[in-house]
């Protein structure tokens, strides 16, 4: 029996497809199916009841998937505790960190951490969500968000309000009934003032896309639109208080070198970026 056969076994049932597995293991979709078939091989019976999605398990699969789950909570710990014992400022060291802030701000900032450690190589993992810590998806992140998890360590760096945003060319030709950019997120979605819907985006960076164009004004994060030069704030509108800017690691790693050199950089250069987000 192998390890990464138990754990093709947990993405399988998390992700509820052999395919959406395949993707989050960055595998391919028959490899997946393989490695089921063989443990189940392993295991002398099957793990799912027949059926269209064949995701409920057999009594046999009920039975192991605690003990999967401690193991991969187990091999994790294991991971954490070998990386914290490295004490070398040359490899890799991975941040996890919305493409949006990344492309907005922060930018400039990993590109001096580069500079200044050459030999460190920084792996960008770029997501919207929060990355798991203790499974080692990432080392540090950084996140906006109101209630960062219980098992990290961090700081709070910023505020992150939000604001009406236009395209000077929009507000010259201005419509009697604005137009609305609704983002798939509680503060964007309806239109804060007497608009309709134009478009609806699951992106906060392609709704500023469409503000850009001129087709609408939106409610995004001041940290893209204050850095955009061809937007401006919705005459008359103040930011409107949202979440906050934390950096996170996992109290495992952050005795790690590479880990430390990142937390400190990262610390020491929002006090220059943080206008810029706080707009």
């Amino acid at each position: 029996m192998q390890w990464d056969h138990l754990k093709t076994f947990l993405t399988f049932l998390r992700e509820g497809s052999v395919r959406q597995a395949a993707k989050r293991l960055e595998t391919t979709h028959s490899t997946v199916a393989r490695q089921l078939k063989t443990l189940e091989a392993d295991l002398g019976g099957p793990l799912f009841e027949p059926g269209a999605k064949n995701r409920e398990l057999t009594p046999l699969g009920s039975r192991i998937l605690p003990i999967a789950e401690r193991m991969e909570k187990d091999a994790a710990s294991i991971d954490r505790a070998a990386f914290a014992e490295d004490t070398s400022l040359a490899g890799p060291v991975r941040l996890s960190v919305s493409e949006s802030l990344y492309l907005s701000v922060l930018a400039p900032v990993l590109g001096n951490f580069l500079q200044q450690f050459p030999m460190i190589i920084l792996e960008l993992v770029m997501s919207d969500q929060l990355t798991s810590l203790p499974k080692r998806e990432a080392d540090v992140v950084i996140r906006i968000t109101k209630s960062p998890p219980d098992n990290a360590v961090g700081r709070k760096l910023a505020d992150s309000p939000m604001c009406l945003y236009a395209a000077p060319s929009y507000l010259e030709n201005r419509p009697k009934l604005d137009r609305w950019i609704s983002i798939d997120y509680p503060l964007s979605k309806t239109p804060a003032i007497p608009a309709r819907i134009a478009a609806a985006v699951d992106s906060a960076v392609a709704a500023t896309h469409m503000i850009r164009m001129g087709q609408g004004i939106g409610m995004i994060p001041c940290y893209l639109g204050d850095n955009d030069p061809d937007v401006v704030r919705l005459p008359g509108f103040d930011p409107v208080p949202d979440m906050a800017v934390w950096i996170l690691t996992h109290t495992d790693l952050k005795t790690n070198p590479r880990v430390r050199v990142l937390l400190d950089h990262l610390y020491g250069s929002f006090s220059d970026i943080r206008p810029n987000i706080e707009g």
